[in-house]
């Protein structure tokens, strides 16, 4: 059973932020400029409901990962109708404000994923929400509404996943999808727009942008998007270079380390779809040549069928299936160690690893090791080589890990759809630590700070830190 503090539905004690965020803050999706790593004190090994336990808050679903900002923590999350915003005290996990904007629309989405996907991002003063339902909402420390800008309808049935990131007074947030992709720009105080970008030939992607050379004086925004790296100047939004080869539909972000940056494409397509005439002929019930919800109905199409649709006119034509496949022929898919350019050069791939490739989750990288899983498999790699130094089960009773992993303290945290989150040594011959149950399915990627590891489950979002040991002369509670 957790211990809760209590949830009540109103502010209280409401208090400004004052000062910015500062940069060492879990400010964004996996923190400083994406990395998942933090400059942290001593983290718990062991933790659970009864271990190391310092707050459990019931919060409502979501797959949008916490952050941190000024003593509070943001997250979003679809409740009932609504699609809302909430602050808790880092502190004691106690309800700040929670906040909606309602839905504008309901999209068609698969059921892996919602319209809360994406991370909030905060810069102390003010939070920032985007959802693929609505679009994005700005509100200050203590829950007042600062703007709305509405966005969509959007064209990913997969979801729109890329979280807002900033850089300085810029909001940037990348939209790809299956026609219109676009990188938008906005004033962080206004909601105006600064610019917007056009991408041609970029199709659905799920990665959230990195600045470069860093958050503290960003030049350019790198996205990763349907086969390509793109490079665009965060003041103008004019594209700067373009790296093509990289994979499709790509779903983990990239990270940014020095002059490095090192992304994931996984292999789309590893087995070729059938052609269409053999589907048709076996599921074209009415003989038209197209086939509509109802002929694919126990067949994996079924699932998929608003991703397969592509021009969204409610059959799937031989059109739609030569796209598709076309889309998902990338050559140049697993992960990469590029090398960035100064100045007017050119990026360099400097390697290419195609083993155990992570699908969803991010990698990290900790004194110069990189670090990837691939459901239940951990692998090691030398960061500027490629070389693999270890490749092992993660050991944690469970074959999938959605959430990406995060270091820091030494310490390599890796939480499973099962609920369990794996401590390993974050070292080449990474070794585990400890598994810790936590009881229910993990979505979200954990966020570090200040001695503490913030857990969100499906029902509830948890703060884990050391915790003195009981005295005999201490009072009773």
């Amino acid at each position: 059973m957790l211990r809760t503090v209590p949830s009540v539905l109103t502010a209280i004690g409401l208090l400004t932020a004052g000062a910015a965020a500062g940069a060492g803050e879990w400010t964004r999706f996996r923190g400083p400029n994406g990395a998942g790593v933090a400059e942290s004190g001593a983290l718990p090994l062991e933790f659970g409901p009864d271990e190391n336990l310092a707050w459990a808050t019931p919060v409502p679903f979501g797959r949008s990962s916490p952050v941190l900002g000024h003593g509070l923590v943001y997250l979003t999350a679809v409740d009932g109708e609504d699609l809302a915003t909430v602050a808790l005290e880092q502190s004691s996990g106690a309800l700040r404000w929670r906040r909606a904007v309602p839905r504008e629309r309901v999209d068609e989405m698969h059921a892996a994923t919602d319209s809360s996907t994406p991370s909030p991002v905060t810069d102390g003063d003010s939070v920032y929400s985007f959802f693929q339902e609505s679009g994005l909402v700005s509100y200050t420390a203590s829950g007042e509404e600062r703007w709305r800008r509405a966005l969509g309808p959007f064209r990913n049935f997969y979801g729109m996943a890329a979280s807002p990131v900033l850089a300085g007074d810029t909001l940037l947030l990348v939209c790809d999808q299956a026609q219109g992709s676009f990188l938008l720009a906005l004033d962080k105080d206004t909601g105006d727009v600064r610019w917007r970008r056009d991408r041609p030939g970029r199709l659905e992607s799920f990665t959230t942008p990195v600045l470069y050379p860093g958050p503290e004086a960003p030049r350019l925004v790198l996205v990763v998007g349907s086969v390509a790296v793109d490079a665009y100047d965060v003041a103008s939004g004019e594209l700067t270079w373009t790296l093509s080869g990289v994979g499709a539909a790509p779903v983990a972000s990239p990270v940014v380390v020095g002059d490095r940056l090192y992304l994931t494409a996984p292999d789309q397509s590893p087995e070729p779809p059938p052609p269409f005439a053999e589907l048709t002929a076996k599921h074209d019930a009415d003989g038209n040549g197209t086939l509509s919800r109802s002929e694919v109905t126990g067949i994996w199409v079924k699932d998929h069928f608003g991703w397969v649709d592509v021009d969204a006119d409610g059959v799937i034509s031989a059109m739609d299936w030569d796209v598709l496949h076309a889309g998902m022929q990338a050559e140049g898919w697993g992960l990469f160690g590029i090398r960035l350019p100064e100045g007017e050069g050119e990026p360099q791939i400097l390697w290419n690893h195609r083993k155990n490739v992570a699908y969803i989750a991010t990698p990290v990288v900790v004194d110069g090791v990189l670090f990837t899983i691939d459901d239940d498999i951990l692998t090691s790699l030398d960061a500027a080589t490629g070389e693999i130094l270890k490749r092992g089960r993660l050991g944690a009773g469970s074959g999938k890990v959605y959430a990406s992993p995060v270091a820091a303290d030494g310490k390599l945290f890796v939480a499973t759809l099962e609920g369990a989150v794996a401590v390993l040594e974050a070292v080449p011959e990474w070794r585990a630590l400890a598994v810790n149950d936590l009881g229910e399915p993990i979505h979200a990627s954990p966020a570090i700070s200040d001695g503490h590891i913030y857990v969100r489950t499906e029902s509830a979002l948890m703060s884990f830190g050391l915790q003195r040991a009981r005295q005999p002369d201490d009072e009773e509670e």
